[in-house]
């Protein structure tokens, strides 16, 4: 018994049924995020901003952050609502994820700090929230198809996250070592990917297939949710 479940666990590693159909993702993140870091630095630099204007606490670089945070989150719902019960999975989550990441880059309101800030209780209840949301949509799908919850989370189709994850840690350090410009410049992008993640999903809601991969073996309440989702349209 311990050697099937050991060869069906290499199977499921191994040879994964669906993987992240935008390949280019890595690529178009690094080319964009360090595109826009680079023109904004030149131009407002052009214009004389010193380094606390550019990389200081709620400076130019963390409202653009903040930007891109808030689009990718706006982005993912609009996809969530477009796409089939499988890939709304997808897309709920990172708008949770990304909305978790915008209120992480406002500050707590202070004495001297009123506006563009956020009270510090909503820093503890908003990710609690959030994270129960993923929680609560992860059972029901796996109540609903456990295949397709674990398709969704086998690297070879999450990688995109992974790939987010590992910038946002890599920023982390920069920040304990003191390097605003590397931090801002890391967390700018890992911010440009996961819009760029759900611009894609977005995008791929109005191609009828792109999703059947997943949602083929999803169970039937999967299926009688995505011919409700048809009638509607």
């Amino acid at each position: 018994m311990l050697k099937d479940i050991l060869k069906n666990l290499q199977d499921f590693l191994l040879h994964p049924r669906q993987t992240w159909p935008y390949p280019r993702l890595v690529l178009d993140t690094i080319v964009s995020g360090l595109t826009l870091f680079m023109i904004v630095i030149l131009t407002l630099r052009l214009f004389g901003f010193g380094d606390d204007t550019l990389f200081g606490e709620n400076g130019m670089l963390e409202t653009l952050q903040l930007v891109a945070l808030g689009a990718a989150t706006v982005v993912a719902i609009l996809a969530a609502v477009r796409l089939r019960p499988a890939g709304r999975f997808v897309a709920t989550t990172t708008a949770l994820i990304c909305l978790v990441f915008f209120l992480r880059e406002i500050p707590s309101c202070k004495p001297d700090l009123a506006l563009a800030c956020v009270p510090r209780e909503a820093h503890r209840i908003v990710p609690t929230a959030c994270g129960l949301l993923l929680l609560l949509q992860a059972f029901l799908m796996f109540r609903t198809s456990p295949i397709a919850l674990l398709r969704m989370m086998h690297p070879a189709f999450s990688w995109p996250l992974i790939f987010v994850g590992s910038l946002l840690f890599c920023g982390q350090l920069f920040e304990r070592l003191h390097y605003q410009a590397f931090e801002e410049m890391i967390e700018l992008t890992a911010y440009v990917g996961l819009f760029l993640i759900n611009a894609w999903m977005f995008k791929s809601s109005y191609r009828v297939n792109i999703w059947h991969g997943i949602s083929e073996m999803a169970g039937a309440l999967l299926q009688r949710l995505q011919t409700s989702n048809n009638h509607r349209r």
